[in-house]
């Protein structure tokens, strides 16, 4: 810094002596002040703010040029954004770098957040590339554009004539910079809040769904254009109305309900809903309420957004339809099964107790094939029909308290042949105490004979099946089934439970069966409230876990 250029502090004062003079350079400093703050937030445009306050700077002051530079997006270096008295194209369009090696005024400012000042611009190094001289000028002062402690550009103020400044000039010079500092916040502030409010109008106003906004008589405040177009209402004829109007009669009582819950605690999702077009025409909509609050925290009034679910709700109509036909075919070719079925057994098993005559050993190896595969025709027959009564609700439970253990342990007894056909020890662990459930005694045998049935198929020989009871308090029971066998791949776990899904096992024949067990018995359990799920056992094979009620539901 030559000893021309030097901070404001140094400026040699220009103001007289005595309090009355003092009290006078005082008022005029603030109503200079004043003025360039009115000229500053009179607007929130950025490039209004900025020559207005340019402007309003140079009269106070006196000055014939000035210029304002602020920080590029990058935030590197300082563009021109307003400027007076200065025609240089090169000098408006340059950019000062605040980051460089190269000292600028630019760059002390920026990094001082004091002013700079230059009685002789002609004398000071720093202005080295000489635009602002060979537009004529001699003396400068730069005071930095400031909000709270960032800085956000600088103001500068210029003479064509020698000008030592006096500190007045500096001291308002540097108050205009922080005015303007705090008015290019509150215009770029307002900027980004303009931007996200009009993006968010946008989004909802060209939003596919339905969104609507009542008060909290559910009267309608807002309609975008997915309204419009699902409800076939404009804005103009159904703004101010009641939302009841979108809604068919035997709804309006659950609008009511609704609101109430979302005031009482808080949004509500996926609600479906049937709605009634301009025309008439049935809509059914997936709508999520939420409340909408001011600043305070205080409800205002209600938004609705709806999506429209019509024809997922007549694919699910055709599909109920093709079920239903489908469990009345399986239903009633079982049925018709079952019939010649049961003859054929009858009839085999007369020829094998000899009332047809005596069988060579030939003959009754074919006949103990026949009556083999008709058992296992018939309890495919058996599972289909449970099946066919599950899906179509016809199954009812006759709950009752019971002794989960004694269950476990008569369900095994029933199985105990089979196992030790394959030479599988097959062993039952109960609890001292005895434990109980409340079950349908029948139900609560099958799942546990489809369970102890399936660990035997799966099992190899010389293997380990154990059933058992557990009560850990929670008021659910769990029974368990676990085997020695090969386990069951995680990744199809998940999939185990699906009507005629069978694991697969690698290097391993396909097993008989028809995958419905497993399904059933999910069924099964699920209608008494619990649930079903399979783990990895602690010996490498599979444990299958269910849950059921450790006693009545209140009331029953």
């Amino acid at each position: 810094m030559d000893k021309n250029s030097r901070p404001a502090d140094h400026a040699p004062a220009t103001e007289g002596s005595g309090a009355n003079a003092k009290l006078l350079a005082s008022g005029r400093d603030l109503a200079a002040l004043l003025a360039v703050t009115e000229v500053a937030t009179q607007s929130l445009e950025i490039e209004k703010i900025l020559n207005d306050t340019l402007d309003k700077s140079l009269e106070i002051l006196g000055f014939d040029l000035g210029f304002i530079r602020i920080l590029d997006e990058e935030k590197t270096g300082m563009v021109v954004r307003a400027a007076r008295g200065l025609r240089s194209p090169e000098f408006l369009a340059g950019v000062t770098p605040v980051q460089s090696d190269r000292r600028n005024v630019s760059r002390i400012v920026f990094e001082t957040k004091e002013p700079y000042v230059c009685s002789d611009i002609r004398k000071n190094p720093i202005y080295k590339n000489r635009t602002l001289e060979r537009e004529g000028v001699i003396s400068t002062a730069a005071a930095p554009v400031m909000s709270k402690t960032r800085v956000l550009g600088l103001i500068v103020v210029g003479s064509r004539r020698y000008h030592r400044f006096a500190r007045r000039e500096i001291r308002l010079l540097n108050a205009f910079g922080s005015q303007l500092g705090v008015a290019l916040e509150n215009a770029q502030l307002y900027l980004e809040i303009a931007k996200g409010k009009a993006y968010v109008e946008n989004l909802v106003e060209n939003a596919a769904d339905l969104i609507v906004g009542t008060d909290l008589d559910d009267r309608i405040q807002t309609w975008n254009r997915g309204a419009e177009v699902l409800a076939g209402y404009c804005k103009s004829e159904i703004i101010g109305q009641n939302i009841s109007v979108l809604f068919a009669p035997e709804e309006r009582r659950r609008l009511e309900e609704i609101r109430v819950k979302v005031l009482l605690t808080g949004p509500l999702r996926d609600l479906e809903l049937r709605a009634t077009r301009k025309n008439g025409e049935l809509l059914y909509l997936s709508v999520s309420v939420s409340p909408i609050r001011d600043e305070n925290g205080r409800i205002l009034g209600l938004l609705s957004v709806g999506k429209d679910i019509s024809e997922k709700k007549k694919v699910e109509r055709r599909l109920k339809e093709v079920d239903r036909l489908k469990s009345d075919f399986v239903s009633n070719v079982s049925h018709e099964l079952r019939t010649p079925l049961t003859a054929i057994k009858a009839s085999v098993d007369n020829m094998l107790d000899g009332l047809t005559g005596p069988l060579t050993e030939k003959q009754t190896r074919y006949l103990s094939r026949i009556k083999s595969n008709a058992d296992r025709l018939g309890r495919l027959i058996a599972d289909l029909l449970d099946l066919s009564r599950i899906e179509a609700g016809k199954v009812a439970l006759h709950p009752a308290s019971l002794n989960a253990g004694q269950l476990t342990a008569e369900a095994a007894e029933t199985l105990r042949p089979a196992a030790a056909e394959k030479l599988i020890e097959l062993e039952v662990t109960l609890p001292e105490e005895p434990v109980f459930v409340w079950a349908d005694r029948d139900k609560t045998i099958q799942v546990l004979i489809n369970l102890l049935g399936n660990a035997i198929k799966f099992t190899p020989p010389r293997g380990l099946i154990r059933a058992g009871v557990e009560d850990d308090g929670s008021g659910w029971i769990k029974l368990w089934v676990e085997d020695t066998g090969p386990g069951i791949p995680e990744e199809q776990s998940v999939r185990i439970f699906d009507k005629f899904y069978q694991a697969e096992q690698s290097n391993r024949p396909k097993t008989a069966g028809t995958g419905l067990g497993l399904s059933i018995s999910k069924s099964l359990v699920e209608m008494h409230g619990g649930r079903i799920w399979v783990e990895r056992s602690a010996r490498g094979g599979s444990r299958f876990c269910f849950t059921l009620p450790a006693r009545a539901p209140l009331g029953v």
